[in-house]
């Protein structure tokens, strides 16, 4: 079962029902009927269809969860968001910290970790040897904070705060390595 499989199975709101019922503990059909308030014509063809598809065992009467198959999926999506990261992001210090062109996390403890991130943005931002304006600055860094970790100005204010650029008379540059 993949990831997709299940949420395609999951999509049908009469499977949908008759799964939670299962994972809430109902073991028959009875038990199914009672916890989802589904009517046996329209349980019992979503009971099928789940068993059917990997995400229900039937045994004597009973059903209940595919526990493998719930994991083979969750592993699944697992290594798929691994995969999907490490393309998105190649360098394993930014990873998981960088996604979309986004920064999502900033180390507070790791200090190199945090100044990997850091260094990377300016970098991939700013030019070496030229100036901007705190305007400038703040518009080329709003890009990476759609919807992400800090709003564009607290990230200006990190860059200086850990040295990566420098501001002097309301002009900003990056500082030397």
């Amino acid at each position: 079962m993949t990831p997709d499989q299940l949420a395609i199975q999951l999509a049908d709101p009469t499977q949908r029902r008759v799964f939670s019922a299962v994972a809430l503990g109902a073991t028959t059909s009875s038990e199914i009927l009672a916890v989802s308030a589904l009517a046996a014509p329209d349980a019992a063809p979503a009971i099928g269809r789940l068993v059917r598809a990997g995400l229900l065992v039937q045994g004597r009467g009973t059903v209940a969860l595919n526990d493998a198959a719930l994991a083979a999926a969750a592993d699944s999506a697992a290594r798929r968001l691994a995969d999907e990261a490490a393309n998105d992001q190649p360098d394993p210090q930014l990873r998981g910290r960088i996604r979309g062109g986004v920064l999502v996390d900033l180390p507070e403890d790791d200090s190199d970790a945090r100044h990997a991130v850091l260094r990377h943005l300016a970098g991939a931002t700013f030019a070496t040897g030229r100036e901007y304006d705190e305007r400038t600055v703040t518009e080329r860094l709003q890009p990476w904070c759609e919807g992400g970790l800090l709003d564009a100005v607290s990230l200006r204010r990190t860059l200086v705060d850990d040295g990566l650029m420098l501001r002097q008379s309301g002009r900003y540059r990056l500082a030397a390595d």
